[in-house]
């Protein structure tokens, strides 16, 4: 049964006259007798009696009636909602992000916050380590990562949003913040980075970058996850390798970049292809705005 032959059913049954139905739904009389023989057969039983002058609910009408409505009343609800969202009403998104996207989608989830202020946003940190899930195991919407862990993930749209360049993360009052880093210098510091496992490809270009100045760093500890880098650094227990963004107002911190285009972390935003969530559709409109323009080639 569908929604169409419920709804000639109900007509039928407030005016108990087959033309009058016909008429108030918009469509011909035929139309409305076929639905309700269609009804009757999928259900196995007579919902009226017809004659030329009456007709009448039967007893299996009656029963019938009251769940033909409500799923009516029900399929109108989730048309509204739907609409509702789709015009910027109440929703819910959900967005897994690795540390270093933060700042690009701040800037995302502001604006989507002026667009659309009664959805409803949640937010997980992610390891930079995992790459994407499976997807139809995946319960967020959006996930912010290094392009190269979402790479050949077939299941997913992505779309690069931002590059981060890299600095060197400094104690407060350090004697290298005021000139470039150099490998005579760096070479006695005591490095303290995120672990391999948690980002392996901020880890690799960290010591990618240590071996193209010649030296060999010597890592004191690594750790899961940006906090406690920033927190040992802070406390001058040693100095790390961080994208800029992370360093940005960091108390007790200062960030001392380092030039040059290869030493950039690219990002993306990855999305199943099925994006059936109306309002993770409205904030694919922003992102797609706010996304960096990629050269060609």
């Amino acid at each position: 049964m569908d929604v169409s032959q419920l709804r000639s059913f109900v007509t039928v049954a407030q005016t108990l006259n087959f033309t009058s139905a016909a008429r108030r739904n918009g469509v011909p009389q035929s139309t409305v007798s076929r639905q309700i023989d269609s009804l009757e057969e999928q259900l196995g039983a007579q919902l009226f009696y017809r004659t030329r002058r009456q007709v009448k609910l039967t007893e299996e009408g009656r029963a019938f009636l009251p769940y033909a409505r409500e799923i009516l009343d029900n399929a109108q609800k989730g048309a509204e909602a739907v609409r509702h969202l789709h015009e910027g009403g109440e929703g819910r998104l959900s967005v897994a992000a690795v540390s270093a996207a933060g700042a690009f989608l701040t800037g995302c989830l502001g604006e989507f916050a002026r667009r659309c202020p009664n959805i409803l946003v949640d937010i997980a940190p992610a390891s930079g380590g995992e790459g994407l899930p499976v997807a139809n195991e995946d319960p967020f919407d959006f996930h912010f990562l290094q392009r190269e862990m979402a790479d050949g993930q077939e299941e997913y749209e992505l779309l690069p949003t931002h590059a981060e360049g890299l600095a060197l993360a400094l104690p407060e009052g350090h004697p290298l913040t005021d000139r470039p880093p150099e490998p005579e210098a760096l070479q006695g510091e005591r490095f303290i980075l995120i672990s391999e496992k948690e980002d392996p490809i901020l880890y690799m270009l960290a010591m990618d970058l240590c071996q193209s100045m010649r030296f060999t760093p010597h890592v004191a500890n690594c750790f899961d996850g940006v906090e406690p880098v920033l927190l040992s650094v802070a406390a001058g227990l040693g100095v790390s390798i961080l994208p800029v963004s992370l360093l940005a107002g960091v108390p007790g911190v200062r960030a001392v970049p380092f030039d040059g285009e290869l030493w950039r972390v690219n990002y993306v935003a990855a999305w199943k292809r099925e994006l059936l969530n109306p309002a993770a559709r409205l904030f694919l409109e922003v992102l797609r705005g706010r996304a960096e323009p990629q050269e060609n080639g």
